[in-house]
């Protein structure tokens, strides 16, 4: 799928016929947005533009000299750019940008949200500089505006997320919300990927192109809302962890409660299974066997063997409650 933009009376206006693209009016075309493009296609952006589509979008390697160079086909970038789906996972897409010739070509496997943002934005606006530069600037800005936004969302999440831990531990919402807190840390391990290649992207284009003054001052501002960003975004990295944590904890303990029920229990059946088993033996000369009386005698002896460890632990049990009370009264007195 092509995009392809050109002037007209200071306003970038979208072509829609395609098939009328000449290379007689190629320096009237400005910017060339490239959708995962199909082999006729890129045929025919080597006819009319004499330039090279980059195939392999799909970089491991995150290297400056591998992500950020020029070479005969123009100045070549390689940008992070997110995107969510359906289930509310943020993925990191690459976007190829080149320079050359007063045009912009962007090269993408997907329609992203944040271009049509742009297109939305700049296709009713009057544009005082045509600049491939500073079109590529504002679609940098807009990017940070969008993960500004993410960023706002999961400290609002973070909030909820946080009375939902802190008050109610065995309810649904609280499994749900160590699910979600596990897709907030992975965004925002996400977001910061994206903020560190904008920031990389914007130095490289510092070193290789001579901005002026106002280019250069919107560079510094992006670059300075993307350090703000990085600070915040990581504050909230923190926060998850902590929560993450602290939601373990809570299931720790609950799970020590489990064990330690199951663990007076067998204390408690113990003795009485001990006397159960005693007088379940299969041999003949057994001196209580001929008692009249043995076997409501043994049934009490069995319930006063329970009882007794019952008895002992809830003792202990209150004796402790008691001695905490009396701790924290002193402590409060202290304060």
């Amino acid at each position: 799928m092509l995009n392809i933009f050109k002037f007209k009376k200071k306003i970038l206006k979208k072509i829609i016929n395609i098939n009328k693209l000449k290379k007689k009016k190629n320096k009237k075309y400005f910017w060339v947005d490239i959708i995962n493009p199909t082999e006729i296609e890129k045929l025919n952006i080597k006819k009319i533009f004499n330039q090279k589509i980059i195939n392999n979008l799909k970089l491991i390697n995150i290297e400056s000299s591998a992500r950020f160079f020029e070479d005969k086909n123009g100045l070549h970038i390689h940008s992070f750019f997110f995107e969510k789906n359906k289930e509310d996972y943020m993925k990191i897409h690459t976007v190829a940008f080149t320079l050359k010739n007063n045009k912009l070509y962007s090269l993408r496997e997907k329609n992203l949200k944040i271009f049509n943002i742009y297109e939305n934005r700049i296709l009713n606006q009057k544009i005082i500089c045509k600049n491939i530069y500073k079109l590529l600037l504002d679609i940098f800005e807009i990017k940070i505006e969008q993960l500004a936004n993410e960023i706002e969302i999961i400290s609002k999440d973070l909030e909820t997320l946080t009375s939902i831990i802190s008050i109610d531990k065995n309810n649904n919402e609280f499994n749900v919300s160590i699910l979600i807190l596990f897709k907030k840390e992975d965004i925002t391990s996400k977001i910061r990927i994206c903020l560190i290649d904008t920031k990389r992207a914007l130095k490289f284009l510092i070193r290789k192109i001579n901005f002026n003054d106002i280019q250069i001052k919107i560079i510094k501002e992006i670059i300075t809302d993307i350090e703000s960003l990085l600070s915040y975004n990581e504050s909230l990295f923190q926060k998850i962890n902590f929560l993450i944590q602290a939601a373990m904890g809570f299931l720790n303990i609950e799970q020590n409660n489990i064990l330690k029920i199951f663990s007076i229990i067998s204390v408690i059946f113990l003795p009485p299974t001990l006397i159960s088993s005693i007088y379940g033996m299969n041999f003949k000369y057994i001196p209580e066997l001929n008692w009249h009386y043995g076997y409501p005698i043994t049934i009490l002896m069995i319930f006063i063997s329970g009882l007794i460890p019952y008895i002992y632990i809830k003792m202990k049990k209150l004796i402790w409650i008691n001695d905490n009370k009396n701790i924290n009264k002193n402590k409060f007195r202290k304060i």
